[in-house]
């Protein structure tokens, strides 16, 4: 079951976390701390194949949808990340409605696009999979999702065309990125970038296509539900919050064993 599909097909906020630790282990605790989307990120980590598909594999386990962020237009991998049985690919900087059409055709069979297609693959059940090949490459189609990443000024310039895209399910803003190429590096909160941010939402909501952001901070959260995103990533990455957590805990235990010596 893609339980981030059905969060967004029954019009609820889905809530995910980008994955950046090399442990399919990390996949199974968020599941089983209830978030609907894990992203097992191939683009800023040093995650092989190999353990994407085990993270994949962690993900059916522990009931949670499995989403791979490849390399920008990267057949190789967006191919073996959904034979994988990756329940949605993610692509880092959409910029064009062409673009997203070849994303499109990389990533599904036909007739929606030209994905190669091979039974006996894991998602095929390494050739054991009990129904017509159509069948198997219409349910497949109907299950992946796939997600454009808008992270540039020129996405915006585009977007009406982009979300006019056959088969693009949804666009997720990379908010840091988008800043940086409006010329706020960094300033997600800035008014020019909020504005094209705005922007982006509205046009793809208007088309039917739901958007989501990542919620860097707890206080962010309420504030891009009311722009209109259907999914946020909170915290953004695994490994910072694990960082920013172990950080804290640890002040605040010097803190207290420092104070009781000075009390004794």
């Amino acid at each position: 079951m893609n339980k981030f599909k059905k969060a967004l097909d029954n019009n609820q906020v889905a809530y995910g976390i980008f994955s950046a630790l090399k442990d399919p282990a990390i996949i199974e605790i968020l599941g089983y701390a209830g978030y609907d989307f894990a992203v097992i990120d191939l683009e800023h980590s040093t995650v092989d194949l190999s353990t994407m598909e085990h993270m994949i594999r962690a993900a059916q386990v522990a009931n949670i949808s499995s989403v791979v962020r490849t390399p920008q237009d990267d057949y190789g991998t967006i191919l073996r990340a959904v034979e994988a049985g990756a329940d949605a690919i993610m692509v880092p900087h959409l910029i064009s409605k062409e673009q997203a059409e070849q994303i499109v055709a990389m990533a599904k069979y036909q007739p929606i696009g030209q994905r190669g297609l091979d039974t006996s693959t894991r998602v095929a059940k390494f050739g054991g999979i009990n129904v017509k090949i159509e069948d198997h490459m219409r349910s497949q189609n109907e299950r992946l999702l796939v997600i454009g990443m808008i992270e540039d000024a020129e996405a915006v310039l585009n977007i009406d065309e982009i979300v006019t895209a056959k088969g693009l399910d949804l666009l997720f803003i990379g908010a840091t990125d988008l800043s940086g190429s409006l010329g706020y590096p960094g300033q997600v909160t800035h008014p020019i970038v909020r504005e094209a941010i705005q922007e982006v939402i509205d046009k793809a909501n208007n088309a039917g296509v739901k958007v989501g952001i990542p919620a860097f901070k707890p206080n962010q959260i309420g504030e891009v539900i009311d722009m209109g995103v259907s999914y946020l990533t909170t915290p953004a990455v695994d490994a910072s919050y694990l960082m920013q957590s172990l950080k804290a805990h640890l002040e605040s235990v010097k803190l207290k064993t420092n104070t009781n010596k000075g009390l004794s």
